[in-house]
C-alpha cells in the first residue's frame, strides 16, 4: 500500500517497467472516468503514462482535428510503446478513426481501443484498431506493456497474421476498492490547443469547474436503448456487474480535487442511480461530505424506484446544496416504457415521487426521449396528459421556484443494443443510419428538423412551470392540444414544423427569444444552466454524454 499525502493508494509499485510509455488519448470531458482509471492503475505498476485531453462536449465531437493537431499528437506519440483511445460514446468513433490513420501512417506504435461501443461489438472495431479492449482496460493494457503474448492476454482482441480476428475470454472484474484512486492526472497530463500540447498542471481549464466521482458503478436496469444492458450481458459470470465503491475513497479523491484544482466549484456524482445506495451508506458519505468537502452538488440521478421518503429525510437533513434531482421518464407511456424501452413505468408512484421530491424541496431534471417510430398517436396524447400532471404538480408547489425542468434528447439506436436490433428488424433505420447519423450527430434536438410537435410540446412545458407572464398562455395550448382532434390535426400536418418556418423571420425570432429567457428569482444559490461550465463557444450543447449511451460510459 503507497501513501501519498492524505490519500491511499492500493496496491505495489513497480518501479522495473518505467521505461515502459504509454499514451492515453480522451476524447471526453477532462475529467474522464476511464482516463483517471487507466492512468492511475498503470502509473502505480510504474509504467510512464501521459494522457492528451481534447475535449469533445455534444456536437464539438463531430468536427475532424485538425492537421496541426494530428501533427502534434503524432510527434508526440512516436517512441512509445502504446496508444490507448477511449471511445465513450459511438460519436467519438469518427474522430478516433482520424487519429488511428494518422498514427499508422506516421508511427509505429500500436493502437487499442476500448469504451463502451468497443466491448458491445469488439470485432466490429478490430477493423479501425490494431487491438481492442473486450472488457475493463487495466490488466489488458497492463500485460501489453509487460509484453505478455498477445494470446496469453484475457480480454484482449486482435487479428492474426492470418487476417483472423480473435477475442480472448475476459478475466474476472476488477475489485474497485484495491485499485488506486483515480485522480486526475494533472502532472502527467496535457490539453490539445490547435498545435500545442499545454501540460496541465500549468493550463488547468477554467472551465473546469466541476469534478465528477461515482459511488456505484454499473447500472442494475435493462433499458433497450443503453449499453449498459449489453455490457451486462458481456460481463455475466465475471462477478458483480454494480460495484459499490467505499465512502472514503470517494472522499479522498475529492479532498484531492478540492486542493489540487483552483477552479474547482462543484460535484457532479455519477451514480447511475445514486439511490442504490443504502440508507447507511447515504448517511455515511453525506455527513462526511459536508464535514470535509461542502460543495455544491450540481446533480444526483435517481430512479422512483429506489426513492423513499426515508431516503429524501437523510438527503434534505443533510444540508447539501444540491442544484437537481435527475429523474428519468424518457417515455411517459406505460406501453412503450414497458414493451419498447423495457424500463417499467408506473405512472402513479412516478408522480407521487416528484411531489415528494419537490416537497422536500429539491428541484427536478426530467430526461424524456422523443422522435420514436413506435409511438402512436394513443402514446403521443398519454404522453401529453402525463406531462399536463407533472405541470400541475409543479404549480400547486409553494416551496421552491422552477421545480421542474425537462430535457429533451432525440432517440437514437446504438449497435449493440436491443432498440438497435429492434429497428434494423423493424425496417426503421436507413442503411447508413450510424455514418449518416450516429457519426453526424448528438441526441441534442438543436437543429431545425428536430422542432416537431414533441420538441413544442416539451418546450412549452418548460415554459408552464415557471410562473412567467407567459405560463398561463403556455399552460392553455398543452390543454388545448390534449384533446384529441387538436392533437390528430397537429401530428398529421405536422403543425410544429410549419410553425418553425415562421422563425426565419426576425421579428418573431425575437418575440420568441424573449419568451425563452424569461426568468424566475432562485433562492438556491446553485446555477441552474448545466453548461456553465462550458467554454463560450460550446455553450449551446449540454454536459456529458448522449443519453442512451451514458448510463454505459
Amino acid at each position: 500500500m503507497v501513501k501519498r499525502g492524505e490519500d491511499i493508494v492500493m496496491g505495489t509499485f513497480d518501479s522495473e517497467n518505467t521505461a515502459k510509455h504509454a499514451v492515453l488519448i480522451n476524447n471526453a470531458y477532462v475529467e474522464s472516468f476511464s482516463a483517471r482509471h487507466l492512468s492511475a492503475y498503470l502509473k502505480l505498476k510504474g509504467f510512464k503514462i501521459s494522457t492528451i485531453h481534447y475535449e469533445s462536449r455534444k456536437e464539438a465531437i463531430f468536427k475532424r482535428l485538425s492537421d496541426k493537431s494530428l501533427k502534434t499528437i503524432g510527434d508526440y506519440c512516436k517512441g512509445c510503446d502504446l496508444v490507448g483511445i477511449s471511445v465513450l460514446t459511438t460519436h467519438s468513433v469518427p474522430r478516433s478513426i482520424q487519429i488511428t490513420q494518422y498514427l499508422k501512417k506516421h508511427t509505429n506504435v500500436p493502437v487499442i481501443w476500448g469504451g463502451p461501443p468497443v466491448i458491445a461489438d469488439p470485432e466490429h472495431f478490430l477493423e479501425h484498431a490494431d487491438l481492442i479492449c473486450a472488457g475493463e482496460g487495466e490488466h489488458v493494457m497492463e500485460d501489453l506493456l509487460r509484453g505478455v503474448p498477445k494470446d496469453s492476454i484475457k480480454g484482449l482482441g486482435y487479428v492474426t497474421e492470418t487476417g483472423k480476428k480473435v477475442i480472448n475470454p475476459l478475466p474476472a472484474m476488477l475489485d474497485l476498492n484495491t485499485l488506486p484512486i483515480p485522480r486526475l492526472d494533472l502532472e502527467d497530463g496535457y490539453l490539445l490547443n490547435g498545435s500545442a500540447l499545454k501540460p496541465l498542471k500549468n493550463h488547468i481549464p477554467a472551465n473546469l469547474t466541476t469534478y465528477s466521482v461515482i459511488l456505484v458503478r454499473g447500472c442494475p436496469y435493462q433499458c433497450s436503448y443503453c449499453l449498459n444492458s449489453r455490457l451486462k450481458e458481456v460481463f455475466r459470470g465475471k462477478g458483480k456487474y454494480v460495484r459499490t465503491i467505499e465512502v472514503d475513497r470517494v472522499i479522498q479523491e475529492l479532498k484531492w480535487a478540492k486542493r489540487a484544482i483552483p477552479t474547482l466549484k462543484r460535484v457532479v456524482i455519477d451514480d447511475d442511480d445514486f439511490f442504490l445506495n443504502s440508507e447507511n451508506r447515504m448517511r455515511e458519505f453525506l455527513t462526511r461530505y459536508m464535514e470535509e468537502i461542502d460543495l455544491p452538488v450540481f446533480y444526483l440521478q435517481g430512479s422512483t424506484t429506489q426513492i423513499t421518503q426515508k431516503k429524501l429525510e437523510i438527503l434534505k437533513k443533510s444540508g447539501l446544496k444540491l442544484g437537481y434531482l435527475k429523474i428519468g421518464l424518457q417515455s411517459a407511456s406505460e406501453h412503450i416504457s414497458r414493451e419498447i424501452f423495457t424500463r417499467p413505468l408506473d405512472q402513479k408512484d412516478y408522480l407521487e415521487k416528484l411531489e415528494m421530491i419537490i416537497f422536500n424541496k429539491t428541484r427536478i431534471m426530467i430526461d424524456v426521449i422523443s422522435d420514436n417510430p413506435y409511438e402512436t398517436i394513443k402514446e403521443k396524447h398519454e404522453v401529453l396528459r402525463f406531462y399536463l400532471e407533472i405541470i400541475d404538480i409543479a404549480l400547486r408547489n409553494e416551496t421552491i421556484d422552477l421545480p421542474v425542468r425537462m430535457y429533451d434528447h432525440k432517440l437514437m439506436f446504438f449497435p449493440g443494443t436491443r432498440l438497435y436490433e429492434m429497428a434494423v428488424r423493424d425496417r426503421h433505420l436507413q442503411d447508413n443510419y450510424v455514418d449518416g447519423t450516429l457519426y453526424q450527430r448528438s441526441t441534442l434536438r438543436q437543429r431545425w428538423e428536430d422542432r416537431d410537435n414533441e420538441f413544442l410540446i416539451v418546450e412549452l412545458s418548460n415554459i408552464a412551470v415557471r410562473k412567467t407572464r407567459f405560463h398561463r398562455t403556455a399552460h392553455f395550448l398543452l390543454k388545448l392540444m390534449a384533446l384529441k382532434p387538436i392533437l390528430q390535426v397537429m401530428v398529421r400536418f405536422n403543425f410544429a414544423r410549419w410553425l418553425a418556418l415562421l422563425t426565419r423571420f426576425p421579428a418573431v425570432t425575437e418575440f420568441l427569444n424573449k419568451i425563452a429567457v424569461q426568468k424566475v428569482q432562485i433562492t438556491n444559490p446553485i446555477p441552474t444552466d448545466p453548461n456553465e461550465c462550458l467554454p463560450k463557444e460550446d455553450k449551446s450543447t449540454p454536459l456529458r454524454t448522449t443519453i442512451n449511451e451514458k448510463a454505459a460510459a
